[in-house]
């Protein structure tokens, strides 16, 4: 039979073991921890000096491709501009920039293709967003006092449309329009252009209903009437119009900003093509074709 002085001297053994175990699992608990860490940073850093390197090479592929594409924009300038020269002679031509923007490369383009810009209309579609210069538009376009601003969008659009070609009555109502800021028009409407360009596409919230309310109406009183209008934006514009536009059969150009869009609006205005032109998910084609190589060796 044991007596107390064992049962004691058991205990004492067990808490030493006891004791024993939880020092030493702790002490290779920790070297083990360390060592873990040590190897996660050692990783990461072999990562961060990849990422480092993966980043400068990438720098220096992006200043290579800036480098290409501004020589390519050079080329593409001087084949565009040779290639456009007088395709548009003794055609008039009006421009309505629905959306605001620098319309003067355009312009340029225009000039070389030979074409006579009789008009061209900027639409400051922000006055319709002023409750008290809505009022004034309703009544200058014969609206009563509640007509819902869509109203009044799509009898704006009909009053201009009519005014291109030579609507007198209309012509009084656009003038009324100028005067209140709605619209600001450069050269005049006393000769029938033989097409309208639309510049449209929105670029901030505010002016996206304008492409369903404004430039649709627009769009369908020039077809419906037979006239010759094309519908182009920038590339960089934040909502794009062409899936509206298209829906009225009118052939389009969503980046006319740029060189070769600019070549395909020319060759749609001078009759040679037809369709969608551009660099966005609706276009069929960058270019209505492929320049002749004649054309281009002929380049001086």
């Amino acid at each position: 039979m044991y007596g107390i002085r064992y049962h004691i001297m058991t205990l004492t053994a067990v808490f030493l073991a006891l004791g024993l175990g939880l020092l030493l699992g702790g002490t290779l608990g920790e070297e083990v921890i360390v060592k873990e860490q040590v190897q996660l940073l050692q990783r990461l850093e072999e990562r961060y000096t990849q990422v480092k390197s993966d980043n400068v090479k990438l720098q220096q592929q992006t200043t290579e491709l800036s480098t290409q594409n501004k020589a390519l924009t050079g080329v593409m300038s001087k084949v565009g501009g040779h290639y456009v020269r007088d395709r548009l002679i003794g055609r008039s031509i009006a421009l309505l920039n629905a959306e605001a923007g620098d319309l003067r490369p355009l312009l340029n383009t225009l000039e070389q293709a030979g074409a006579n810009v009789t008009a061209a209309v900027d639409v400051q579609a922000a006055v319709l967003q002023e409750e008290e210069r809505l009022q004034e538009v309703r009544k200058a376009i014969g609206l009563p006092d509640n007509a819902p601003r869509k109203d009044v969008y799509e009898k704006v659009a009909a009053t201009l449309a009519t005014s291109f070609y030579g609507g007198k009555a209309s012509s009084t109502t656009l003038d009324r329009l100028k005067e209140l800021g709605l619209f600001a028009v450069t050269g005049s409407f006393e000769k029938t252009p033989d097409a309208v360009v639309l510049v449209g596409g929105a670029s901030t919230d505010a002016s996206k209903a304008r492409i369903h309310w404004f430039d649709g109406p627009l769009l369908r009183q020039m077809t419906e009437q037979a006239h010759a209008v094309v519908a182009v934006e920038r590339s960089g514009v934040g909502y794009s119009g062409v899936t509206q536009y298209r829906e009225y059969g009118v052939s389009t150009v969503d980046n006319v900003d740029e060189v070769t869009g600019r070549v395909a609006l020319i060759d749609i205005l001078a009759g040679r093509a037809r369709g969608h032109f551009g660099v966005k998910k609706t276009a069929e084609a960058l270019l209505p074709h492929v320049m002749q190589a004649k054309e281009v060796n002929a380049i001086p």
